[in-house]
């Protein structure tokens, strides 16, 4: 669960459609080593077939939705340029 610098869990706040999202979580550091040791569960809602599509890819892959879904964000993460440190 997501918490503020103090340790505090934040309130949950509604949002609107066109809404500015800020993250909850600080941004990770370059320096920093990633950590499989830490998990955060996160809701995801998605048109039910897009749902069925999904699992489906999954299961002709021998896979999981969820190990699915964790392959891609670690590929689309690994993918992304390096961050530039801030001066």
């Amino acid at each position: 669960m997501a918490r503020d610098p103090g340790g505090a869990i934040p309130p949950n706040t509604s949002s609107r459609v066109g809404d500015a999202v800020q993250p909850l979580f600080d941004a990770v550091s370059p320096n920093v080593a990633r950590s499989d040791q830490e998990v955060v569960e996160l809701a995801l809602l998605l048109p039910l077939w897009q749902a069925m599509e999904l699992e489906a890819a999954a299961s002709r892959r021998g896979m999981t939705t969820g190990q699915m879904l964790r392959r891609v964000i670690g590929e689309l993460l690994a993918a992304q340029p390096a961050a530039v440190p801030s001066v």
